[in-house]
């Protein structure tokens, strides 16, 4: 079972068309947990019910940027309810697949690893200014050493980071909450998703393995994935994911390309 952790905050349609992409190229294998990250309440709540999408329930509004706390929220939430999964990915709000073959690929990735990211940083010099979100987390080391408990941190790309439940447990199992959650309620940092769960699991004794990078040809921080490339990518089937997909007539694209296969 792969369970889909979902950040959205806005755009019902969006958030709707993303679900049923999720599902159409996961057949009977997605478990969706949506994470409301925006100031309404009811946000969602029509999707989850119609598309059976469980809400995280442990949602709350989050600032732009500061959206680190979501997946520990969720990884809380489905420990809190003895959910259990396979594989639980790390997914955003603009994030589509393209071509189906997700869970065989896990499978094959994931043989003998506990998670599978992007890419692996490891970030040991706190005078690097290469990569700003690293910068961010080592202007603000002194307060985040002691839980992280060592002299280095790892960092990656948010979405579609995968980790298995084993692995999680042991995430969790080695959180101090108060502290952490002090951190999280003052903390600065941007973009802490790419150093916070990597580097729990590092610290946890997982094994690690990247995504190759014929599965990354449609996958960025920006810009947005155009149409013209999305067409492109849709004749590449080691192409199953794209990121980021922020233009409505691309979603509408994919979303019509499946019913037309």
């Amino acid at each position: 079972m792969i369970c889909f952790a979902l950040l959205a905050h806005k755009d019902e349609e969006a958030l709707l068309q993303q679900v049923q992409n999720i599902r159409q190229y996961n057949p009977e294998q997605a478990l969706i947990v949506l994470y409301n990250g925006g100031s309404d309440p009811n946000f969602g709540r029509s999707v989850c019910e119609q598309e059976r999408v469980l809400y995280c329930t442990d949602s709350r509004p989050l600032q732009p940027g500061k959206t680190g706390r979501f997946f520990y929220d969720v990884m809380a939430w489905l420990e809190k309810k003895r959910i259990a999964y396979d594989y639980l990915v790390y997914t955003e709000s603009d994030v589509m697949f393209i071509h189906h073959g997700f869970g065989r690929l896990l499978e094959q990735l994931m043989d003998g690893y506990d998670c599978l990211v992007e890419a692996i940083k490891v970030e040991t010099d706190p005078q690097s200014r290469k990569w700003t979100t690293a910068a961010k987390m080592w202007n603000e080391w002194p307060r985040w050493q002691p839980f992280f408990r060592s002299a280095f941190f790892y960092g990656t790309f948010n979405p579609m980071q995968v980790y298995r439940q084993a692995i999680v447990k042991k995430m969790l199992a080695r959180i101090h909450k108060p502290q952490l959650e002090r951190l999280l309620e003052t903390t600065n940092v941007i973009s802490l998703g790419e150093m916070l769960y990597l580097t729990m699991a590092m610290q946890c004794g997982a094994k690690c393995q990247e995504y190759p990078s014929k599965y990354r040809k449609c996958f960025r921080f920006r810009p947005s994935i155009s149409l013209q490339e999305i067409q492109q990518a849709s004749s590449n089937p080691d192409i199953m994911f794209a990121h980021p997909i922020k233009d409505a007539a691309v979603r509408a694209w994919i979303s019509g390309q499946y019913y037309a296969d």
